[in-house]
């Protein structure tokens, strides 16, 4: 982002102020006093922003890692219903299968 830090800001000149506003989309008019507090203004954003971001990342990462989890066992059960329920499919085909046959010889 920037090689300074908010403190060194009002350092600048008008047009390095500038461009650091517009390398951020922000509007780049105005006497310099303004162009420095808004660059200020920015950069305690981005630093609070940064701050919090970090705070969060353990808690973040928990909170992917338990989703995750949850998702595996989700996915387990899914396939644990299908097994069970290509065995009953496979059992009432068998089942039906005996049931004409039976029928066959009794007709005989």
């Amino acid at each position: 982002m920037a090689d300074f830090d908010i403190e060194s800001v009002s350092g600048l000149r008008v047009i390095e102020l500038r461009e650091q506003l517009s390398n951020r989309g922000l509007p780049t008019t105005g006497l310099k006093e303004e162009l420095v507090k808004r660059l200020r203004d920015a950069m305690e954003s981005e630093q609070s922003i940064r701050e919090v971001s970090d705070e969060s990342s353990p808690e973040i990462s928990e909170r992917i890692k338990a989703v995750g989890e949850k998702e595996q066992a989700r996915e387990e059960r899914k396939r644990e219903y299908e097994i069970n329920l290509n065995q009953l499919l496979a059992a009432m085909m068998n089942m039906n299968s005996n049931l004409k046959e039976m029928k066959a010889g009794q007709r005989e």
